[in-house]
Parts: C-alpha cells; structure tokens; sequence
C-alpha cells in the first residue's frame, strides 16, 4: 500500500515537472520561430534581382573596369600601327580578331540566356 499512497505523490510532482518542462519547450520553439523569422526577413530584405545585383557588381567593380579600356585603346592602337606598317599581316589579324569576338558573343548570348532561365525559374542543369 505504501507504493499506491507513493505514486500519487510521485505523479503529482511529475506532472508539475512535466508542465514546466512543456511551458519551458514551449518558450524555446517560440524563440526558434522568432529567431528564424529574424532571418528570414533579413535574407529576403538583401535579396534582389539578377539585373541589378549584376548592375550594382558593375559600378562597385568599375574601378577594375578603366584599366581594361585602356588597355583596349592601347591593343588597338598597337595593331592598327602594325596593321599599317605590315598590310601583309592586316587580313590573319582580322580573322583572329573576329574568331575572339565571335567566341564573345556566343558566351554572352549562353550567358543571357541562362541569366534570363534564372530569372523565370526555369533554368535546369545539363548534369540534372
């Protein structure tokens, strides 16, 4: 009989453990949905389209831009100078030059296209 005078003892003191414990998981889910819609706001306020994030990279890299434009207006300079001191060399320098700019513009055109894949969600890996 002790152990059925015991039990209703021990249930008592269980289940006010046990309501403590309940009251205390339920203040941490509350706080793990909190922090998690914390960062889902903070992630979906930095998020921007494609178009301007490239546009934003461009002005915040536009300092490595320069010297690449001038080292176009040199390149040029240099070749149409050796385009008119050797004339015989003047037809293989504007097949190589247009060989590189059609592999430019393929990769450009490859990359718009998936750029513009990305945007309306249906852009799908050759590997899946």
């Amino acid at each position: 009989m002790s152990k059925v005078q015991t039990s209703p003892r021990q249930n008592t003191a269980s289940s006010v453990e046990e309501s403590d414990e309940n009251e205390l998981l339920r203040e941490n889910i509350a706080a793990l949905v909190l922090i998690k819609n914390e960062n889902i706001a903070q992630f979906s306020q930095e998020k921007m389209n494609i178009t301007s994030a490239l546009i934003e990279q461009k002005w915040h890299n536009r300092h490595q831009v320069y010297p690449y434009r001038v080292k176009e207006e040199i390149y040029g300079t240099v070749l149409n100078e050796i385009m008119t001191h050797k004339p015989q060399l003047k037809n293989e320098i504007l097949a190589r030059l247009e060989a590189v700019y059609q592999t430019l513009r393929n990769e450009e055109s490859q990359t718009l296209s998936r750029t513009r894949a990305l945007v309306e969600n249906s852009y799908k890996t050759p590997h899946l």
